[in-house]
């Protein structure tokens, strides 16, 4: 079967959903549909498809991700040779599409409720997911050597990865809501920034109206970089949080030349997709 007749639903529109998606279009799969929310919460925006969604086309890379209201809009986008992007029911799009591949990556390392019956190939990107049980095929996503790797086992034992250790940080790259409420900020990705500047406020949404008039607002706090450095990724501007939530994260080297370029480990991870399906649709076709 030719990869360009297989329809490929991707759950996330995100960084790893991202690469992806990017990685299996330049191998021939050109039918392909990333579903995610309306105000998507991808902090490495330049190279995620899910900014479509507001901005209406996203290029990656050469590739373009095109928003897509409805199915008739997917199918124009693949006629164009462009990525679908989307905000539909996932429920709708499963029994009016008829995915042939259901890649799981939208990264809420738990079990929505998943299953093997969602199309004859299911994928997924760990952790919160168990192989051969909610899936075909379950790919490792946690940062090191076996990032990318086709799990074996259940996948049980792969936990959250901190952010990767960079100049001797770590955790201090990251920046989180410590409550729930709407994202204000002023700064870009790329932006330098130092140690103790703030990055954004984080405001309660009883508080929005008079925040964005200029009036004080006492359910707010700021947002404040850990260490000095270059943006790398960051929420856009009026999305709402969730305590907890990533909002960005800071290079401490400073360097802006790759902000635009699928990461090294967004790469291997989607190889890993690559590998796995290129097994599982052999065994599709010989069972045939």
């Amino acid at each position: 079967m030719n990869p360009g007749d297989l329809r490929v639903l991707i759950r996330g529109a995100g960084e790893l959903a991202s690469a992806t998606a990017h990685h299996l279009y330049s191998q021939g799969f050109e039918r392909i549909l990333l579903l995610d929310r309306r105000f998507p919460k991808a902090v490495r925006r330049k190279v995620c498809f899910c900014e479509a969604i507001l901005d209406r086309t996203q290029t990656i890379q050469g590739v373009v991700g095109r928003f897509t209201p409805d199915l008739a809009a997917v199918e124009a986008a693949h006629a164009e040779g462009e990525i679908a992007v989307g905000i539909m029911d996932q429920e709708a799009v499963l029994d009016e599409w008829h995915p042939d591949i259901f890649i799981e990556a939208a990264m809420q390392r738990r079990n929505w409720g998943l299953t093997r019956d969602l199309a004859p190939i299911v994928i997924a990107l760990g952790p919160g997911y168990i192989a051969h049980k909610d899936c075909d095929a379950l790919v490792d996503t946690v940062r090191g050597p076996q990032v990318g790797s086709i799990l074996e086992d259940t996948g049980e034992h792969l936990a959250n990865a901190p952010p990767a250790e960079i100049m001797g940080f770590s955790e201090e790259r990251t920046l989180k809501a410590l409550r729930d409420g709407i994202f204000f900020t002023q700064h870009s990705i790329g932006d330098m920034v130092e140690r103790g500047e703030r990055i954004g406020t984080v405001v309660s949404v009883y508080g929005v109206d008079d925040y964005r008039r200029g009036v004080p607002v006492d359910a707010s706090y700021s947002i404040n970089a850990r260490i000095g450095g270059v943006i790398r990724g960051l929420l856009r501007d009026g999305v709402p949080v969730k305590a907890n939530d990533r909002i960005g994260d800071v290079d401490p080297r400073g360097t802006t030349d790759d902000l635009d370029h699928v990461s090294d480990k967004s790469h291997r991870v989607a190889e890993g997709v690559h590998e796995a399906l290129l097994t599982l649709v052999a065994e599709m076709n010989t069972s045939k």
